[in-house]
């Protein structure tokens, strides 16, 4: 549970460095770029082994599985993105969210046999009212660009199940090189759309970018060591749900924003879920 709560933490001080950044930077792209980076530099200097490609069994299935996360990284950045002009980001927000919570419970419950209690499957459709009920509101046409958003819902669900997929086939000593091959493919994925964009990288993206990517490759690491302790049904409702909460609180704290009625309901009811998600 401790791994748990400090893989929420970091999540939640991403958010907030992000928010802190909105109308300082001019290139949002090269600043997820050197966010990337920082997280690639992290992870090399906390692997236990000092060789990149180091000789083991594991090391083919951890470098494609890296691969493909880190691939799945991007296009959830890009996919979200277009969503937020398509359908606003209210709309997008709940999909992303959805995506993140149903695909690894799916996976983890269709490939690696764990099956929820049923007061653990309340909580986890509990989680999903509350996601819902916090992000409801907007005035966006829940018709528009369904497409899209699927494809949203599924690339965020995909990349937050890579986790727990390399948790179960993966080689647990490679855990620190998935995070490196993980983040040097989004690296270079968001370095080439940066450059085909022609964003300039400049001292303020630089500064945020490893804000950012201090807490996103701690947020990682400790998602994977929550999953060696915990079920999936567990950490990424969780995960999910604590996150949201975290998050608006330090709108209202930090950036003096003002919850509705209905987003408060929405608050009591995730902590109703997280209690459920623990019986």
């Amino acid at each position: 549970m401790f791994y748990l709560l400090l893989t929420i933490v970091s999540s939640t001080l991403i958010s907030i460095v992000m928010r802190f950044s909105e109308g300082r930077i001019a290139g949002r792209i090269s600043m997820l770029a050197v966010n990337y980076l920082t997280c690639m530099v992290l992870a090399a200097c906390h692997t236990q082994s000092g060789a990149l490609f180091p000789q083991s069994e594991g090391l083919a299935s951890t470098l494609v599985l890296g691969a493909v996360n880190g691939a799945l990284l991007m296009l959830s950045l890009v996919l979200n993105q277009e969503s937020i002009t398509k359908n606003g980001v209210v709309l997008s927000t709940v999909f992303s969210r959805i995506g993140s919570l149903l695909v690894p419970i799916a996976i983890s419950l269709c490939f690696f046999g764990e099956v929820p209690t049923l007061v653990q499957a309340v909580g986890a459709g509990l989680a999903v009212v509350a996601i819902v009920a916090i992000n409801a509101g907007g005035k966006q046409e829940a018709a528009s660009a369904r497409q899209l958003l699927f494809l949203l819902l599924l690339a965020d669900g995909l990349a937050s199940a890579l986790s727990k997929v390399f948790d179960e086939v993966g080689d647990g000593a490679l855990s620190g090189h998935f995070l490196i091959y993980s983040f040097a493919a989004a690296f270079l994925a968001s370095g080439v759309l940066a450059v085909a964009k022609k964003e300039k990288i400049g001292r303020h993206e630089v500064a945020f970018g490893m804000m950012v990517g201090i807490p996103n490759f701690y947020a990682a690491r400790f998602l994977l060591m929550a999953l060696e302790e915990l079920p999936a049904i567990i950490v990424y409702p969780m995960r999910g749900v604590l996150g949201i909460v975290a998050i608006a609180l330090a709108g209202v704290f930090l950036f003096r924003e003002r919850l509705q009625k209905r987003q408060w309901s929405a608050i009591g009811l995730i902590l109703l879920s997280v209690a459920l998600l623990n019986l």
